[in-house]
């Protein structure tokens, strides 16, 4: 490790927690030197840089400075060929050496013998033929002297430079130049400063077609001030950035007409009009991930220059969306949206899925499901019905519906067309397993719940239906499902048939579902 006295700006390791100096002196009442540092954890100081009154420096949160003494205890960083031979490069134990070898899956228990292992550390310390490399969390600060990376590992395709101590982006830049088959890059929980020469960006990522920038802190105006220089960019991600809004008043002067993926996961955007006029810029954006943030609200377009037609993906999982009303304008803004995740918002009623179908003509996949043709109808003639008895010709999509399927006379079909969809809902009586069940072929007189199902549902959609009921969670429990057959024996409906329509699988109406959690 470096050691060299400290300076406001350099990046530290405390104990392994990462940080920044933000002041170097005095402080007041106390006697010697400290250290103003903001951690990069919002949560690991105990002040914004106040300390009795005196603001010694300021931080990005009210919980992030604290005051430390110089000590031997502080890592101020090794470049990177330091920590790539660290990483990658073991000491020779000698050629004929055999050695004991713990299996790490073991936990200690089983060790076996080994022979000739240097063949295989000589082969990772060849340092050319790397094109993955990880060194994450590897203290690294900066580059190597010119020309030094090139020499020894020209090759590398991917790298991962997460939480590390580069201070700057002339520092990542430095690295990236002497690799010029970098195609992925993520710089993920670094604190990265602007740079004050942006000529240094100009030949450090020609090739780059993805970057991950989660965690970084950066906005979104030094995102694409940064990214101006990737000419060859597809994927950006800017996940858990505190993120509230993206664009801003004086957009920079040009785009990325490359970029088709955005993740912009777990931030707090909730402006949806600002979000999509932030994104229009990108001309060939296919993809946008804005799960977990704050939408609530989606309001219709005014104009058709408003629309996202390129857009054929997006996550809006565990947002805050609760209207209809919103849905109907999503598949406004976006008419080109096939796939679409949407779990975890509070959209009002039990049958959300086929009425989701219904108001987006253009989806083919819902929350990992397809959408077959069969269900497609089914759930657009199942949200006819239900609108017949409201004011149905607000509806957004109804003129179009009708054309469709036909429209239905408003007051003598009304009863008709009631009755025909009513027929194709199918009612599931659902039952807790119990050991009688199979020894006396007896069941209780009332079911646990009733399910009002469409004959078109995968019964992977029907399981995820069934805990929804039941109230608990599928990815952290088990359940087996069984139907009851007319002779009163127990079949049980294994997840291979999780693609099958429930009428392929001899669902029908009363029929009688049996579960029990394991």
């Amino acid at each position: 490790m470096e050691s060299r006295a400290p300076s406001v700006g350099a990046r530290i390791s405390h104990n392994g927690h990462l940080g920044t100096i933000k002041y170097v002196g005095p402080v007041d009442n106390t006697p010697g030197l400290w250290l103003g540092v903001e951690w990069d954890s919002p949560d690991r100081g105990k002040h914004d840089g106040n300390k009795d009154g005196k603001q010694y420096f300021t931080c990005r949160f009210k919980t992030s400075g604290s005051f430390i003494r110089p000590t031997s205890h502080i890592l101020y960083g090794i470049s990177f060929l330091e920590a790539l031979s660290a990483k990658y490069i073991e000491t020779l134990h000698g050629s004929k050496s055999q050695e004991t070898v713990t299996l790490g899956s073991s936990q200690g228990v089983i060790q076996v013998e080994a022979v000739s292992l240097d063949k295989i550390r000589e082969k990772f310390a060849r340092l050319d033929r790397l094109r993955e490399v990880s060194l994450e969390n590897a203290n690294v600060v900066k580059g190597d002297p010119s020309g030094s990376i090139l020499n020894i590992c020209p090759n590398i395709r991917g790298l991962d430079i997460s939480q590390n101590l580069l201070p700057s982006w002339e520092a990542v830049a430095q690295i990236t130049q002497e690799l010029p088959l970098l195609q992925r890059l993520s710089l993920n929980r670094n604190r990265l400063q602007m740079p004050t020469n942006y000529d240094v960006l100009t030949n450090a990522f020609l090739k780059l077609t993805e970057i991950h920038l989660n965690d970084t802190l950066m906005t979104w105006t030094d995102m694409q001030t940064i990214t101006a220089s990737m000419p060859q960019l597809q994927a950006i991600e800017m996940g858990y950035n505190r993120l509230t809004r993206l664009g801003s008043d004086k957009p920079p002067t040009s785009y990325n007409s490359t970029v088709l993926f955005f993740n912009l996961d777990s931030n707090s955007c909730s402006d949806w009009i600002h979000i999509c006029s932030s994104l229009r810029e990108y001309k060939s954006l296919q993809r946008v991930v804005l799960t977990s943030n704050s939408v609530e609200t989606i309001p219709f377009p005014e104009y058709p220059s408003d629309f996202l037609p390129g857009i054929k993906y997006l996550s809006l999982s565990d947002n805050r969306i609760r209207g209809w009303d919103a849905i109907d304008a999503l598949s406004c803004w976006l008419p080109g949206l096939e796939t679409l995740t949407i779990g975890g918002n509070a959209l009002r009623g039990n049958q959300s899925r086929p009425l989701l179908i219904a108001r987006i003509p253009s989806l083919r996949t819902l929350d990992g499901a397809a959408i077959s043709s069969r269900e497609r109808t089914d759930s657009e003639l199942f949200y006819m019905s239900s609108i017949m008895q409201k004011e149905f010709k607000t509806h957004y999509h109804w003129k179009n519906l009708c054309k469709k399927h036909g429209r239905p006379d408003e007051v003598q079909e009304t009863r008709k067309t009631q009755n025909k969809l009513g027929n194709q809902l199918m009612d599931l009586k659902l039952y807790r397993f119990e050991q009688f069940m199979e020894q006396n072929n007896q069941f209780p007189d009332a079911p646990e719940a009733t399910l009002r199902v469409l004959p078109s549902m995968s019964l992977r959609i029907l399981r995820l239906k069934i805990c929804k009921v039941l109230k608990c969670d599928a990815r952290h429990i088990n359940i087996t499902f069984w139907l009851r057959m007319g002779h009163g024996a127990l079949a049980k409906l294994d997840n291979e048939h999780d693609s099958r329509d429930l009428d392929w699988l001899g669902i029908e109406n009363d029929s009688q579902i049996i579960y029990q959690v394991q």
